[in-house]
């Protein structure tokens, strides 16, 4: 008994599948099934890199230097925002962790947006937050959302001042890169100028009446 025992033990064994030898398919979720994300790694291999991006008002996408201006528009939730993103390379373009922040130069306060995003892939080993022309109610999600304003928190005003403006990106393989630029908000969007300055402004109370009511 104990020999035939034995037997069924290693004939049962031998049936099984073994799990650490189980791998999902290329472009696979990890149950086996399809994969929401198919974008996968971008780039040749090299140090992950990425250029600051910044939806505009009228849903272009541009890239943001060292002392550009950078505009702060109108969201679905109020207030204002700066709409961060990136158009990256040598990192996986699925899951990816993007995290935007601006940052008081004299007093250190920051406000700072996180959230996981799946880049949009352009060819030649990059891939981007998102692409001119698409409308910013569907952009929105792939960006920062660094609400700067009602300006509760800050020592000046938000438009016409120097902020610093700080961008990291973290892969699911841990690749990960920050860069720091120093640049100016603006009110972006001429229709709503006044009401922008006017919760923007240093010293803002919340609930206070702006010019065409309140925000």
């Amino acid at each position: 008994m104990g020999r035939a025992r034995a037997l069924i033990v290693v004939a049962l064994a031998l049936a099984l599948p073994t799990q650490a030898a189980c791998s999902s398919p290329k472009g696979g979720g990890s149950d086996g099934g399809p994969n929401t994300c198919p974008v996968g790694f971008l780039g040749d291999g090299g140090a992950p890199d990425f250029t600051i991006t910044v939806l505009q008002a009228d849903d272009s996408v541009v890239a943001v230097a060292q002392g550009d201006t950078v505009p702060m528009l109108f969201p679905p939730q109020g207030g204002r925002v700066i709409f961060v993103g990136v158009d990256a390379t040598n990192v996986d373009g699925c899951g990816l962790q993007l995290t935007g922040a601006v940052r008081d130069l004299k007093t250190q306060e920051v406000r700072v947006d996180s959230r996981t995003i799946n880049l949009i892939p352009i060819g030649g080993g990059h891939g981007v937050s998102g692409k001119t022309g698409e409308s910013v109610a569907a952009a929105i999600a792939n960006f920062a959302n660094v609400a700067v304003c009602p300006n509760e928190w800050s020592s000046t005003n938000l438009y016409g001042t120097l902020y610093g403006l700080e961008v990291t990106v973290k892969d699911k393989e841990g690749r990960q890169l920050t860069k720091k630029l120093d640049v100016t908000p603006e009110c972006g969007e001429p229709a709503r100028v006044a009401e922008c300055e006017c919760i923007c402004q240093t010293g803002y109370v919340l609930g206070q009446v702006c010019d065409g009511g309140t925000e």
